[in-house]
C-alpha cells in the first residue's frame, strides 16, 4: 500500500508532463482512491497534497481563482494570525502552559472548494479560512488549553469534536473546536500533545514509533 502511494504521489507531482486527456483521469483516481487512503492511514500532509493537485488538474479554473483569491488577502490573513497567535500564546503562559506551540495556517485549497461546495458558499462567504495549532505536553493540559480557549471566545454550536477520547479509525486523536475569534472572525482551534501531533502528520510510520518497541523504531524509520 505504501509503495502504492509513494508511486502515485510521484505520479502527480510530475502530471504536468502527461499529455492532457490523461491528467483528468489520472487526477480523478488519485482524489477518489489515493487521498482517501493516506487519510485512511493517517498521513495527512500527504493527503493534502494529492488533493490540492489533483483539483488543479479536475478544475484548473477553480483552481486559479482560489489561489489568486487567498493571494490576494494573504497580507490581511497574515496580520490576523499573528495577532490570534500572539494572543493564545499569551493565555497559555499565564495559565501555567508556557511550554505550548501555538501556530496558525491557511486551510488547503481542497478543503476551502469542499466547504463552497457543499455549502454553496462564494468564495467571500467562507469565513474560518484559518487554522490555529495548540500542541501540549500531555492528556490533561489538552483540556486545560480547550478550556482556556472557551473562555477566551464563544464556541461555536456543534462545532466541537473530541477526538481524544473518540479517536478516528487512522488512530487520529485532537481536540477540534470553532470560535468566534477577534472581529467576529470564525476560527478552527486544534488541540492535541506533540505525540499526536506526530502521529497525525505522519501516520501509521509514527504510530510505530512511538511503540517504543526496537523492530517498530525500524520499520518507521525504513518508512
Amino acid at each position: 500500500i505504501l509503495v502504492k502511494l509513494a508511486d502515485r504521489t510521484h505520479n502527480i507531482r510530475t502530471l504536468k508532463h502527461v499529455p492532457p486527456h490523461k491528467q483528468k483521469d489520472v487526477a480523478k483516481e488519485t482524489l477518489d482512491l489515493y487521498a482517501p487512503l493516506a487519510h485512511r492511514l493517517g498521513i495527512f500532509w500527504l493527503k493534502t497534497e494529492l488533493e490540492d493537485t489533483s483539483l488543479r488538474f479536475l478544475h484548473p479554473e477553480i483552481y486559479e481563482q482560489l489561489k489568486v483569491m487567498v493571494a490576494t488577502k494573504r497580507e490581511q490573513r497574515q496580520a490576523y494570525t499573528e495577532e490570534v497567535v500572539q494572543i493564545l500564546r499569551g493565555q497559555m503562559e499565564g495559565a501555567g502552559l508556557g511550554a505550548a506551540s501555538v501556530t496558525g495556517r491557511a486551510k488547503h485549497f481542497y478543503s476551502i472548494y469542499q466547504k463552497m461546495q457543499s455549502q454553496g458558499l462564494g468564495f467571500d462567504e467562507v469565513q474560518d479560512l484559518i487554522a490555529f495549532r495548540v500542541l501540549v505536553d500531555d492528556l490533561g493540559q489538552c483540556y486545560q488549553a480547550l478550556g482556556i480557549v472557551h473562555s477566551m471566545w464563544k464556541p461555536v454550536p456543534g462545532r466541537f469534536k473530541d477526538y481524544i477520547a473518540l479517536p478516528k479509525p487512522n488512530m487520529y486523536r485532537s481536540l477540534h473546536t470553532t470560535v468566534i475569534g477577534p472581529a467576529g472572525q470564525r476560527i478552527e482551534v486544534q488541540i492535541r500533545t506533540r505525540e499526536m501531533h506526530q502521529v497525525a502528520e505522519e501516520g501509521i510510520a509514527a504510530h510505530w514509533m512511538y511503540k517504543g518497541e526496537s523492530q517498530g523504531v525500524e520499520e518507521a524509520r525504513r518508512f
